[in-house]
């Protein structure tokens, strides 16, 4: 997965922001842009060179989901660097953690209250994030994030990972939507699209299994996405009909208190012991350790997804254009 950009190919605009915010730690800096421009990579990209620098220093880098986390964690440990916390801002709260340098990720889906907090508790805050991407109705809106933390801002305006033919698909659909401000910046990548219809949910499910298995290479997995936890467990039933002849009801619980979504633990032990190169990956539940000698396949919701990057996505579902419309996560998917 092409998560992680090394020093050495990041682009000019973020090399300069990198240095503007090492220049003046004594301020809050915030990095903005839309997605697919880049705002993990150049968090990242500064939370190791000023590990760096300043070895004795306690880093804590903040992630919004979990997947993110063992993905940074992973960047991380490829570039040798060590010493640096990961873990979600919910955890960091409830920690109480004072901490000398603070990388918050994803800074649009938390509340004002909680940001506020995170600085008290920060003597440096570089934060990352994009309004126009918020998904909580609660989460600080722009006006407040400045207002909190009274930012430097840095813009990025090149979209590295989306081609004009991504481009244009999310023009075509979402044409007055600032989601998709920004230069496309991927002038090398051979992007398709296909736009497929069935005559049933079922057929959908299995072809879209089968297909995504498919296309999936070790260190190139293809990812399905769909809206609600309700939508992953009637897949999972499909896929264990489909696969394995069995009632995905008759072989695993569900969640305590969650009546809409198995237990993914179960379903990922399952699915691993009948060779299926299938998991599910969010909420703490998966990870990415078969990924690189395996051509695996995973099964996220839109929100669990945030940030990621996989070279086959499949997108079950969408039944029309208004439905995109009254739903812009889709078109967060193209860009991102």
């Amino acid at each position: 997965m092409a998560w992680w950009i090394k020093k050495q190919n990041l682009s000019e605009e973020q090399r300069q922001y990198i240095q503007s915010i090492k220049n003046n730690l004594n301020h809050v800096h915030w990095v903005r842009g839309a997605a697919g421009t880049g705002k993990t990579t150049v968090l990242a990209a500064l939370t190791q060179e000023l590990k760096l620098e300043y070895p004795n220093a306690s880093f804590c880098y903040l992630t919004y989901t979990h997947a993110l986390k063992d993905l940074a964690i992973s960047a991380f440990k490829e570039e040798n660097v060590e010493g640096v916390h990961f873990l979600t801002h919910t955890k960091f709260l409830k920690n109480n953690w004072r901490c000398d340098f603070v990388f918050l990720d994803e800074v649009q889906d938390i509340s004002a209250e909680d940001l506020n907090t995170i600085k008290k508790l920060s003597t440096h805050l570089i934060i990352a994030g994009d309004c126009a991407q918020s998904i909580y109705e609660q989460s600080a809106t722009e006006t407040e994030i400045i207002s909190t933390v009274n930012p430097f801002q840095h813009v990025l305006m090149i979209i590295h990972r989306l081609t004009e033919f991504l481009a244009k698909i999310a023009f075509s659909i979402l044409p007055n939507n600032h989601l998709l401000s920004g230069k496309p910046g991927n002038t090398l990548a051979n992007t398709t699209a296909r736009l497929i219809q069935f005559e049933n949910q079922n057929q959908e499910f299995i072809w879209t299994a089968k297909e995504a298995l498919s296309r999936a290479r070790p260190d190139k997995p293809s990812c399905i996405l769909l809206s609600h936890h309700k939508d992953i467990s009637s897949l999972i039933q499909v896929i264990v009909q489909h696969f394995c002849s069995k009632n995905a009801d008759e072989l695993f619980a569900y969640q305590t208190g969650k009546s809409d979504r198995y237990d993914y633990r179960q379903v990922n032990a399952y699915l691993r012991d009948n060779n299926i190169n299938i998991r599910y990956l969010g909420n703490d539940f998966g990870n990415f350790n078969e990924m690189p000698s395996k051509p695996m396949v995973y099964l996220m919701t839109y929100h669990s997804s945030k940030g990621l990057d996989f070279e086959q996505v499949f997108i079950p579902q969408l039944l029309c254009t208004r439905q995109i419309s009254q739903n812009p996560y889709p078109i967060r998917i193209l860009l991102s």
